[in-house]
């Protein structure tokens, strides 16, 4: 399911990253890798969503954590 979907306060894995190279090799870059834990921090439907990555905080756009494919913990 993709990241967006998920209620703030939720931890899930990464799974997949869909898309082309660019958008995976940012997204690992900033430290998402599949295995990788994420707790979804803002997930408000409108403005940041925002997640984090261990003691990481990140701010990715919607269309970004539509690509981000999780699963449930």
């Amino acid at each position: 399911m993709p990241l967006a979907m998920i209620n703030e306060g939720r931890i899930v894995v990464l799974r997949e990253i869909l898309g082309g190279m660019g958008i995976r090799r940012r997204l690992t870059d900033m430290g998402l890798r599949p295995g990788s834990q994420i707790r979804v921090v803002s997930n408000s439907r409108r403005g940041p969503f925002v997640i984090g990555v261990g003691d990481t905080r990140l701010m990715i756009g919607r269309g970004m954590a539509q690509k981000i494919m999780v699963e449930d913990t």
